[in-house]
């Protein structure tokens, strides 16, 4: 077996003038990781082995003397810093912007599929830890990508929406107005798992159960940003004009007291059939407000839809139908029970969609 090389610290002597320099870099470093160098240094300058020293500072013998070696022929600065060299990248500078702007623009999902692109653009092969570590470095995560219309409204149909219900919810603020303000929308929630990002153990990866996905609940439901309370209606039945006019009739319940009970609402052909139409004609309580065209953003109760689902179906297994159809009705009756988590999530600012 090779014997291991063991620098003889006798072939130095130290003087009292470098003691005293020794122990100004050391007094003065404020990184311990760089003062143990010299506190290191300090100990063979009082004739202490090599080996006591490194149990000392808690290092590998051959790290102490590689400090000894650089103090001796490079002097003390060159034990003042770490002097770390990055390992320099091996595609230029513009071969790097050019990785980086396709990444941008064609979001692949998978480092595969970069390691691909830069094989084939530069004739670099990258295995897919260094590209992870590459795109890490430059500032690109993991992300899930946001969803908005792609015909939205215009800036102004947007912010015009928003000044007339800032003004309307003034008014509704005030008990005495006799003005409630509900947000309506229809929602499917599909007995069907739908799996969705977490956290777990890579070594051992989540594995979900899935359902047929036929069965299905249709909700036809009102936010009331005012007491943080939902509305709905809710069965297996299509959201149609009768579905319609059964959950306005249910508003007029709700709110008995109520002068004027203000919908916001999407363009759906259920509110604008005949059969609705004649019944608000009856019941002048109630008053439709419909949004811009292709402007979820500006109907508040599409993020409690989001937080429902999130609750109800992601990541969560129901083995049968009328579990699922319970475990809904339970968060649906009781959504006052998650005020805390919807306090900061259903406040009234809306996001401007711009084009």
């Amino acid at each position: 077996m090779k014997k291991k090389r063991s620098l003889n610290i006798r072939t130095h002597i130290f003087m009292p003038e470098e003691t005293e320099t020794l122990k100004r870099y050391r007094d003065g470093q404020k990184d311990y990781r760089l003062k143990l160098r010299f506190i290191a240094l300090l100990l063979i300058a009082g004739n202490t082995g090599t080996d006591i020293v490194a149990a000392a500072v808690g290092k590998d013998i051959r790290t102490v003397e590689t400090w000894y070696g650089k103090y001796l022929t490079h002097g003390p600065d060159a034990l003042n810093s770490f002097q770390y060299q990055p390992k320099r990248c091996f595609l230029s500078d513009d071969q790097l912007a050019d990785v980086i702007a396709w990444v941008k623009k064609e979001l692949p999902s998978d480092t595969k599929v970069i390691c691909h692109y830069i094989r084939e653009q530069t004739g670099i092969a990258y295995c897919q830890s260094a590209v992870a570590k590459l795109l890490k470095k430059n500032g690109l995560k993991r992300l899930r990508p946001k969803l908005i219309p792609g015909k939205p409204p215009s800036e102004k149909e947007q912010t015009d929406f928003i000044e007339k219900y800032e003004e309307l919810r003034k008014s509704a603020a005030d008990p005495e107005s006799g003005k409630v303000v509900i947000f309506c929308d229809a929602m499917h929630s599909v007995h069907q798992t739908v799996p969705a990002m977490c956290r777990g153990d890579p070594s051992e990866r989540p594995v979900l159960k899935a359902n047929s996905g036929r069965q299905r609940l249709n909700i036809m439901g009102g936010y009331d940003p005012v007491a943080c309370k939902l509305i709905h209606e809710t069965d297996e039945k299509n959201c149609d004009s009768e579905k319609a006019v059964i959950f306005f009739k249910k508003l007029l319940r709700t709110y008995p007291k109520a002068r004027m009970i203000k919908v916001f609402l999407d363009n759906a052909t259920c509110f604008h059939a005949l059969n609705t139409k004649e019944w608000l004609e009856k019941n002048p309580r109630i008053s439709l407000h419909f949004l811009p065209a292709y402007a979820p953003n500006l109907n508040l109760i599409e993020r409690l839809w989001r937080f429902v689902k999130g609750k109800l179906i992601r990541n969560t297994y129901y083995e049968k139908y009328k579990t699922f159809r319970c475990h809904t009705f339970r968060l649906l009756n009781n959504i006052h029970h998650y005020k805390s988590e919807l306090s900061s999530l259903m406040t009234e600012k809306f996001q401007i969609i711009r084009q």
